[in-house]
């Protein structure tokens, strides 16, 4: 089976969990890893140091956002899709498309300006893309984009769909929910030859997944990237 690994949600005061989860990875034979970052905040100089040190090693850095944070939900879609999987996570959902295409434009000019390669991979907020389009984040000069279902060309509009493994669980449901529909995606990707994507979020390595997530570390998976 190949696995393609993701490190989400890394932001200043998540960079040392990330940095110890990359080391895991890497001892356990994952020597690349695709990390999720969010811009807004107050980057001090070492945990900006970490980002060009996983750059230089070969890692992906991929925009995740700029402060993963979403308004009070306005639509019912949003009321639920925070109930079910996103909670204040789903930036998109909140905002109309100009205001959120600023905020992305904002977020890719940061790595410039902290001397980092400006990313051509975008993954929203809780997989929620909300009215941004692929043909809008191809403008703003991504490749890729990141959503539930798979990894889209921006250029060409097509999907890959590809299946979706996480252990974000803080609670009973979310945990059996979870388990429900991590076994469901393995299968599937046994069966179709496909990459499982594997995402893991700040403290997994501690919620009531961990031990799912430490097998899946140990499991033997040729590692793989987007693209």
């Amino acid at each position: 089976m190949q696995a393609m690994w993701s490190i989400h949600d890394v932001s200043p005061s998540t960079a040392t969990w990330a940095d110890a989860m990359v080391g895991r990875l890497t001892l356990s034979g994952v020597s690349r890893v695709t990390i999720l970052i969010i811009p807004a905040g107050e980057w001090p100089p070492d945990a900006v140091d970490l980002l060009r040190g996983w750059e230089s090693a070969g890692h992906i850095l991929a925009l995740h956002g700029w402060d993963h944070q979403a308004r009070r939900p306005a639509s019912l879609y949003h009321r639920l899709h925070s109930l079910v999987l996103s909670r204040d996570a789903a930036e998109h959902l909140s905002r109309g498309k100009a205001e959120m295409i600023a905020r992305i434009e904002r977020g890719r000019a940061w790595f410039g300006t902290n001397g980092l390669v400006e990313p051509d991979f975008y993954v929203p907020p809780a997989w929620a893309a909300g009215a941004v389009t692929s043909r809008d984040l191809g403008g703003a000069g991504f490749r890729r984009v990141e959503t539930l279902t798979g990894i889209t060309e921006t250029s060409s509009g097509r999907t890959r769909l590809l299946p979706l493994v996480g252990f974000e669980a803080d609670n009973l449901w979310r945990s059996i929910a979870l388990r429900v529909s991590n076994a469901a995606n393995t299968v599937l990707a046994r069966l179709t030859g496909r990459p499982v994507r594997i995402a893991v979020h700040p403290n997994d390595d501690a919620k009531m997944l961990a031990g799912d997530l430490d097998r899946w570390i140990h499991r033997r998976c040729r590692p793989v990237l987007p693209g």
